[in-house]
């Protein structure tokens, strides 16, 4: 992973200037409307950004943010990161009574110093400050202040003044002063709903925005970028670890990016550009070609991050790779770049964010992304390889970074590309199975299981390389509608070559069915049942969003106990709503036995508010529909 922000040399002083005595933190003089929904509340924030120059900048912030329940605490805690370009000038904190009564003033002693080690990572030579505050009583307000210096300027924090649902803000101002000879780009996201001030003159930006309610979270919410305002702001002159840059957009950017941290990080040493070349010297396809290398990859290195200095943003020499076996996302993506460039393949670095869906924002080029991709063009086709995993079938990434707007850096310079959108029908699961129903209710079942698409991801995720101990956990879970479940077979296995994961099950379960004098009461969808529907979110505030569609496609062979003949089938069942589609049907094989068919797709995508309640009630009637029931006659 790509480091966010880079941490400087550690230079504290608790003898500060700062002093906050002139503020009221009584709680009595919140507005009461500020205190509805809200667990804490920001009674003030002010960050202040003063770039002296391409390579200084001070950040001067002042924060007091009242807790007022143990969900909140964490919000009370401080971390401050430094490192040999990034020093703390000096810092003061204090905590005061709901009253605003001074309780403690925080001291050094209090603050504890760490090394910022993630535990993946091979070496981090970041360091920092963590204030962790024990609460004695609610509500409580911290207050504190503090000055960083960083020759950084390539990084201008994101102003967000709101940081999470459930919290309202009293006031807030962020400003940015910089030099005349720099261009600062602004990008402005979700202003409309929200009391902005904005002031603007050369050589200063000024945001404001004060009495801002707090919003609860409500269920299928979008990203918090997508309804908080927040700005993203970047300068066209910036210091990146003493390396000087200047870019006015993406393609400038993506230039000084690879002239400047790429293109002398790509040779091999000949036995490995010979041995790269023997493998694939049978194959003329280049697709297949790529294939072998990424393999080669996979089988020869392991991922391990690596944050030191410009190492957080610069790839790990190829060579090094290969001599160590091991690199971060940079490094692996770099040399199989390296590699693919011997046997006459160009692929490109690509930078992008992983996880969350957040796309690189078109209007404001700087160093932007947490993860690093290899976009490989063959044959007209855009082919996307993770390369820190070494599980993933070829041009197979996920829903880690799919879908998305990347920033593919070329020796020509950058160009915002949309990585991998798998159709809802990539995204398969494929159930076949049967069970079995003897008279006193036991079920006896065998299952098979593929999916594909982000749903082979998400089961790889979950289930590759876990015992069988874990496996029969995992799985109890899955089957969670069946009590008693005692597994005969539980097989998994990662089809890198037909891209798909499988899962083979066998097991028998007591009490499946229900008694009802001489009735037997049969649930007929027992592998894969819709159990849990949307939260009921009276007068919604938010739009929704469906992330990920998917498709299930299940086809059971259900064969019934010879001693009992049936009642009453339910009817098949059809649904089509915007949100996707719902098909059930029974078919009759014979007196003893019946295919279950079952299909549901669900459609991705963003909608308004007033449809949320449509969405509730397409789920809760599948969850309807599979919970029908087979009922027999003794």
């Amino acid at each position: 992973m790509i480091k966010h922000h880079l941490f400087v040399l550690f230079v504290l002083f608790f003898s500060s200037p700062f002093f906050a005595q002139d503020y009221n933190f009584n709680v009595l003089l919140i507005p009461e409307n500020l205190k509805e929904d809200a667990n804490s509340i920001v009674r003030l924030e002010n960050i202040s950004i003063d770039m002296k120059s391409q390579n200084e900048m001070i950040v001067i912030t002042e924060r007091a943010v009242t807790i007022y329940n143990e969900l909140a605490d964490d919000i009370a805690n401080i971390r401050l990161d430094y490192d040999k370009r990034r020093s703390i000038k000096s810092i003061t904190a204090i905590v005061y009574d709901a009253f605003g009564n001074e309780v403690k003033k925080i001291k050094k002693r209090d603050f504890k110093d760490y090394s910022a080690y993630d535990g993946i990572s091979l070496y981090n030579d970041g360091r920092l400050l963590y204030y962790d505050h024990t609460p004695t009583s609610y509500p409580y307000t911290i207050y504190y202040k503090y000055e960083i210096k960083t020759s950084n300027t390539a990084f201008i924090n994101r102003w967000i003044p709101v940081r999470g649902y459930y919290q309202s803000v009293e006031k807030a101002s962020f400003s940015l002063k910089y030099p005349l000879d720099v261009i600062v780009r602004k990008s402005e996201r979700n202003f409309t709903d929200f009391a902005i001030t904005v002031n603007e003159n050369p050589g200063k930006i000024n945001y404001k925005i004060d009495k801002v309610p707090a919003i609860k979270y409500e269920s299928y919410a979008p990203l918090f970028y997508d309804v908080f305002p927040n700005v993203k702001l970047g300068v066209n002159k910036f210091n990146l670890e003493g390396v000087d840059g200047e870019a006015n957009n993406w393609s400038e950017f993506g230039k000084w990016y690879y002239d400047n941290l790429i293109k002398y990080n790509l040779n091999l040493k000949e036995e490995t550009r010979e041995k790269i070349k023997a493998l694939t010297a049978h194959v003329d396809d280049p697709i297949e070609k790529a294939k072998i290398v990424y393999e080669y990859v996979q089988n020869k290195v392991r991922y391990i991050s690596v944050q030191i200095g410009i190492g957080g943003f610069k790839p790990m020499p190829a060579t090094y790779v290969d001599n160590l076996g091991y690199g971060d996302c940079k490094a692996l993506t770099n040399y199989t770049a390296s590699l693919l460039k011997e046997v006459g393949i160009e692929s490109y670095h690509t930078l992008v964010y992983a996880d969350d869906k957040i796309d690189m924002d078109a209007k404001v080029a700087s160093p932007e992304g947490n993860h690093m991709i290899l976009y490989v063009p063959i044959s007209g086709q855009d082919i996307w390889l993770e390369c820190t995993s070494q599980k993933n079938p070829f041009a197979e990434i996920g829903d880690f970074t799919d879908d998305r707007d990347a920033l593919v850096i070329t020796p020509e310079g950058g160009i915002i590309k949309h990585t991998k959108v798998y159709k809802v029908e990539e995204n398969l699961q494929f159930t076949k199975g049967s069970y079995e129903i003897d008279d006193n209710g036991t079920i006896k079942a065998t299952i098979f299981i593929q999916s594909s698409g982000t749903q082979y991801g998400d089961n790889l995720q979950k289930y590759d390389g876990k015992s069988q101990k874990d496996l029969d956990i995992l799985f109890k879970k899955y089957l969670s509608n069946i009590n008693n479940i005692k597994f005969s077979k539980i097989d998994v296995f990662n089809n890198k070559e037909k891209s798909r994961f499988e899962e083979q099950l066998e097991f028998n379960a007591t009490d499946y069915v229900s008694f009802s004098g001489t009735q037997l009461l049969m649930p007929i969808n027992a592998f894969n049942k819709m159990t849990s529907v949307p939260k009921r979110v009276r007068n919604r505030k938010l739009p929704f969003e469906i992330s990920s569609g998917f498709l299930d496609i299940d086809e059971i062979e259900i064969k019934l106990p010879t001693t009992y003949h049936v009642f009453y089938i339910p009817e098949n069942v059809e649904i089509k709503s915007k949100f996707g589609t719902y098909s059930m049907k029974l078919i009759k094989m014979d007196e003893q036995t019946y295919n279950y068919k079952r299909k549901f797709k669900l459609e991705e995508g963003k909608f308004p508010k007033e449809e949320y309640d449509a969405y509730r009630n397409f789920i809760k009637k599948i969850r309807k529909y599979d919970n029908l029931k087979i009922v027999l006659n003794k």
